[in-house]
């Protein structure tokens, strides 16, 4: 059992998909770790997975910016040290502005002013570590809370905060104890970026899933109809209308097919005309956010899983994404596209299959060639369970973020 005293510093929770976030911190329970959730922004009014509903009830959430207790916090820190207070406060508003400035600076603030009350709530509890994921807001709020406190930080960066939202990425690995990076893909992104940031300092550790829950099923697929399955957020980097295009080609050759596609987002409703346009309603169906119990069905009567993950014109591109290692961890053939991170977890015509992004034709004929040869469908299911099970494995994840926290808060020499 492992004593140490942990708080994560979110900026929102529960969120539906961060389902990776969820099982982190359930699993470090799990081994004694006392971690205490702090939420800098409060639950929306949206479905969430049951795990994540009964973790939030324990969680402590920043007062509203009307309340007393955020500004009574204010003028303790202001007090107690000014000039720290006033540096923490215009550091966060010096950095860059990349677009949006008063959208950028109006989230600065009360980001500061939450992470200010935070801080007041845990002056008095024996926390010895302070983690977040994402280095953006919450990044900030760590940084914040870590300075007022003297508490180190550490910060696991994805994707968004990388590619995408980067405009605190620079104030928050520069300021982190330890940065975690869930690609190898990721960490030297970062060092290309940061050239003095030392390597030593970076750990590569791969979100993990839960490999029991995931596992294998008898799917009793049909004999004529391929069951094809993606899941991802309805937004451009998930690469769900080349899916879509991919099926009209399949409707075209003749072949019998169903496809799912799982997740919401903004691009909801042009997936939607995409699919009347290409009269797919009877093959294709956009099913919306699930829960997690839902989730498992559907791939228990998957014989396919597509994500044809694309670098959207933001920049926005996946990290590893966690539906492939359950599809993979569920014995599911999958393929995918070589963005990112991704080759790192499916290994072209070892674990899965890759195409290019953005290429339909391929993607086409890589579901072709999947499609007709079960023996290659069942060995690539085989394999990519194997590499979950070895290095994406939850407790695995977890034995490496424990070790990287003891050396943080449990320094040598």
């Amino acid at each position: 059992m492992d004593t140490l005293e942990t708080v994560y510093i979110l900026l929102r929770f529960p969120v539906l998909t961060e389902t990776f976030i969820t099982n982190e911190i359930q699993e470090l329970q799990q081994r004694g770790v006392h971690v205490r959730i702090c939420s800098l922004l409060p639950p929306k009014d949206e479905p969430v997975q049951h795990v994540s509903e009964q973790l939030s009830k324990d969680a402590q959430y920043a007062p509203a910016l009307w309340s007393w207790q955020l500004w009574w916090a204010q003028l303790y820190f202001f007090l107690r040290s000014p000039i720290v207070y006033f540096a923490l406060f215009f550091d966060l508003l010096r950095q860059p502005y990349p677009k949006n400035f008063w959208y950028l600076f109006s989230r600065r603030m009360i980001i500061f002013l939450k992470a200010v009350a935070l801080a007041y709530m845990l002056k008095a509890t024996p926390v010895q570590l302070l983690h977040t994921h994402f280095a953006w807001l919450s990044g900030a709020a760590a940084k914040v809370i870590s300075k007022l406190l003297n508490i180190p930080f550490t910060v696991t960066v994805h994707a968004y905060d990388i590619y995408v939202l980067d405009d605190l990425l620079c104030l928050t690995v520069r300021s982190a104890s330890r940065i975690i990076a869930i690609s190898e893909y990721n960490k030297q992104t970062l060092l290309e970026r940061y050239p003095d940031l030392r390597a030593d300092l970076i750990s590569v550790i791969h979100c993990g899933i839960d490999v029991d829950l995931f596992a294998p099923s008898d799917r009793g697929s049909s004999e004529t109809s391929l069951a094809i399955l993606s899941i991802g957020g309805l937004v451009e980097k998930k690469g769900h209308a080349y899916l879509i295009k991919a099926c009209q080609q399949l409707k075209v050759q003749g072949m019998d097919f169903q496809c799912t596609i799982i997740g919401g987002g903004p691009n909801e409703a042009k997936l939607k005309q995409l699919v009347s346009d290409y009269d797919l309603e009877d093959r294709v169906t956009i099913a919306g956010p699930r829960r997690r119990e839902e989730v498992l069905d559907a791939y228990r009567h998957t014989d396919l899983f597509v994500l044809a993950s694309v670098v959207a014109q933001s920049g926005d591109q996946d990290g590893i994404p966690v539906v492939l290692m359950e599809a993979m961890a569920m014995q599911i053939p999958v393929i995918s596209t070589l963005v990112s991170g991704i080759p790192e977890l499916v290994h072209h015509g070892e674990t899965g299959w890759l195409v290019p992004e953005r290429d339909v034709a391929s993607l086409v004929k890589a579901i072709l060639h999947l499609a007709v040869d079960k023996s290659l469908r069942e060995r690539l299911g085989c394999e990519g369970r194997n590499l979950v099970i070895s290095e994406f494995s939850i407790p695995q994840s977890v034995n490496q973020l424990l070790e990287v926290f003891r050396n943080v808060s449990y320094p040598k020499g």
